[in-house]
């Protein structure tokens, strides 16, 4: 199979035909495309059966859950462009993330006698966030929960510091000590008073010890975030398009055919749906049913 896509100029017309509507004026072609999607639907029905395994919630409570391997989802897509043969052109698969919503999908097609056959096969999955149930989750718990309490201890005491040396101040200069909002207003309008004070906090200040809270906690929280794993669940049913946009669960299988047009002046391809399927030669109805039976017989083997 090759891996470039037909290009074209122009993007895609308002309407598609899918092959469900294409079998209408094409014998077989009804039979072939429901036998394809049919062993589409088994084969990813299999790959995302639930495996029972143990995770842990972000309160350390152990939970049963059940998971799917992507990584087989994405070799059998890979096995069906494979298996092709040189007339289908193929993209990657690919694998997106919104949020919590996943998709893996291959697009590809095939350009044949004026027309094209392009086929989306894709699954749409969530994907849900636990810790491993390994025992290290609980001790950097209690690790970052002894560090945050000392953070704060060492926060309070050098606001304590501060205050003192605020006092000292105040009484050098035979001020009684003021209120907080006398000395704010004592603060205002002394320029070089605010500077002097200044200097005596940075300079009693202990940033570094606060840095090195900050240093130890960023680390166990990197330590922490390595031991997340993702745990993927679906809905094996059949979907369509707009429900894949919408964010539902589910598989989708879809096949469509567009007639391949040139401009006569310019040479520009552009591709359209809405075409007259009782119009098509005998040899357009032929080689579409040679690829579309390639593809149910591709299917149909790999669903085993």
């Amino acid at each position: 199979m090759q891996t470039h896509p037909t290009e074209f100029k122009t993007p895609v017309l308002m309407a598609i035909m899918r092959v469900s509507t294409l079998s209408k004026h094409i014998d077989s072609v009804s039979k072939m495309d429901s036998d394809a999607s049919d062993a589409y639907v088994n084969k990813m029905t299999k790959l995302v059966k639930g495996v029972p395994i143990k995770a842990m919630l972000g309160n350390t409570t152990i939970v049963d859950q059940t998971t799917f391997d992507t990584q087989t989802i994405k070799k059998y897509m890979k096995c069906i462009v494979q298996s092709l043969g040189a007339h289908w052109i193929s993209r990657d698969v690919v694998e997106t993330k919104d949020e919590d919503i996943r998709r893996i999908f291959v697009k590809f097609e095939s350009n044949t006698s004026g027309y094209l056959i392009s086929a989306h096969l894709s699954v749409q999955f969530r994907a849900l966030l636990y810790y491993k149930p390994d025992a290290r989750v609980i001790k950097i718990q209690d690790e970052l929960a002894k560090i945050e309490e000392a953070a704060q201890d060492h926060t309070k005491k050098m606001a304590q510091i501060g205050d003192q040396i605020i006092s000292e101040r105040f009484r050098d200069m035979g001020h009684v000590e003021p209120d907080h909002a006398k000395l704010f207003e004592m603060l205002y309008n002394d320029e070089s008073l605010l500077s002097s004070v200044s200097a005596d906090l940075q300079n009693a200040a202990d940033d570094k010890g606060l840095d090195q809270y900050t240093s130890k906690r960023n680390a166990l929280f990197a330590s922490l975030d390595s031991l997340l794993m993702e745990v993927y669940n679906t809905t094996a049913v059949m979907i369509d398009d707009a429900r894949l946009v919408t964010g539902e669960d589910g598989f989708l299988y879809a096949v469509d055919v567009e007639q391949i047009l040139q401009d006569s002046r310019t040479g520009v391809m552009t591709r359209e749906g809405n075409f007259d399927a009782d119009e098509m030669t005998c040899d357009a109805k032929r080689v579409i049913v040679s690829r579309l039976d390639e593809l149910r017989s591709v299917l149909v083997k790999l669903q085993q």
